[in-house]
């Protein structure tokens, strides 16, 4: 199970969400594995649980499955840490790509149609520094 941290906007408790993997699509909801909506995200800003939150974040070991504005498909991975935030994917170290467009990039960056966070599932897998 993959477990999303979420960071409110205000200063409240965190949200923590668990699923077998977890979609941000491209109309900028956030999906389980029954394609409901867990998640919406909108002007910055993640919808969770009737609250805001500025970001989510996995510390577990995951994988990315991307799919560019063209249909193609990539993984990236694995990671041992990502979080979400200003419609983008970052590791610990550097921005992986976007998922939403950016009010304010002076990184240029990849755009993904879709993000698929899945869990790691190979032992012995090699992490990427996250």
């Amino acid at each position: 199970m993959i477990t999303l941290a979420f960071r409110p906007l205000h200063g409240e408790s965190l949200v923590l969400v668990r699923g077998a993997y977890f979609r941000i699509c491209a109309d900028g909801t956030l999906r389980g594995p029954d394609n409901c909506i867990t998640g919406v995200y909108a002007d910055g800003i993640w919808e969770v649980a009737c609250r805001q939150h500025r970001a989510f974040e996995c510390g577990e070991l995951v994988e990315l499955r991307v799919t560019d504005c063209e249909g193609v498909q990539e993984r990236l991975g694995p990671y041992d840490f990502v979080r979400a935030s200003e419609g983008a994917l970052f590791t610990r170290e550097r921005c992986l790509g976007m998922h939403a467009s950016r009010r304010f990039s002076d990184v240029p960056s990849v755009h993904w149609q879709e993000v698929a966070i899945l869990q790691v599932t190979q032992p012995g897998a090699r992490t990427r520094p996250g």
